[in-house]
């Protein structure tokens, strides 16, 4: 062999490992990403106000009306519309690969699909007040997938579905 076709072959290797490598580095990229999505959206639900928000929309009526929320104090309505915010932040998020809809059935499902439940009437509404059909509708998307899922498989809470699990185990954010 002559020395230039072993400089060859030694730079098409080094091509290689350094694609390799990239390719590598890419994945912990995306990982470290997604865990930093779940965690600040996890943290995002911690507020006080949303918390004060869900307590509302949860304790609402199936059905309620347009008229019935903009009857709420302005603290309430205020905390109403954070709750709905979001939901259709997250409902962007997911569709988009931000976040993964696994975690968010895992941790908001029931309370996304009982906050649609209750104010599907409203936000249709809020829709025909506002001429538009886009009000909210990520927040809709987001409530109809969850429902889907639930349909292909009921829910089972985590300390049925994962009394088996040790803590040896690990499991990361997907």
């Amino acid at each position: 062999m002559n020395a230039a076709l072993i400089l060859q072959l030694v730079a098409t290797v080094l091509m290689v490992v350094g694609i390799g490598f990239g390719l590598q580095n890419i994945r912990h990229y995306q990982a470290a990403r997604r865990r930093e999505s779940a965690i600040l959206m996890l943290n995002s639900f911690q507020t006080g106000e949303f918390v004060h928000g869900l307590l509302i929309v949860l304790g609402m009526p199936v059905g309620v009306t347009k008229a019935q929320i903009d009857g709420l104090p302005v603290d309430e309505l205020r905390a109403f519309y954070v709750v709905l915010g979001t939901w259709e932040r997250l409902g962007v998020l997911v569709f988009r690969g931000e976040v993964g809809m696994d975690l968010v059935d895992d941790a908001y499902s029931g309370p996304i699909l009982l906050s649609w439940e209750r104010l599907a009437d409203f936000i249709g509404e809020f829709r025909a007040e506002l001429g538009r059909d886009t009000g909210f509708e990520w927040f809709q998307w987001l409530a109809e997938r969850l429902a889907e899922r639930e349909v292909e498989a009921s829910p089972v809470p985590a300390y049925v579905a994962h009394r088996a699990w040790r803590a040896d185990q690990g499991h990361s954010i997907r």
